[in-house]
């Protein structure tokens, strides 16, 4: 399903899509529901930027989107892809929560 999902926020990134035509998209070939259809797309595209997200993945998505952002846009939008992943563990440590320690393991993983 993330696979998939990927190949679709990758057309959104390239603009060959909207959002919104990749969130239907999303749902009509994975099932996920439009709403986490959005969060992916919403979460790839900060990743790209290296910006902070609110919204979390699983940690099997999360290392599927590193590796998959690597082979796909090389070293700096992986880093940056790690770097917002970064962003969004600091965000989610100050709601009281708990943490990401599963995240947090990966990104100290992939940055060695």
């Amino acid at each position: 399903m993330s696979e998939a999902a990927y190949e679709v926020a990758k057309k959104v990134y390239s603009e060959q899509i909207t959002r919104t035509e990749g969130k239907i998209e999303i749902n009509k070939i994975t099932g996920m529901n439009e709403g986490s259809a959005q969060a992916f797309i919403t979460i790839f595209l900060a990743m790209m930027n290296g910006e902070v997200y609110k919204r979390a993945f699983n940690n099997d998505t999360n290392k599927l989107l590193f590796e998959s952002i690597k082979r796909d846009y090389g070293k700096e939008h992986f880093i940056r892809a790690l770097d917002a992943s970064q962003k969004h563990v600091d965000y989610y440590s100050t709601l009281g929560k708990g943490t990401l320690s599963g995240l947090q393991r990966i990104i100290n993983e992939m940055r060695s």
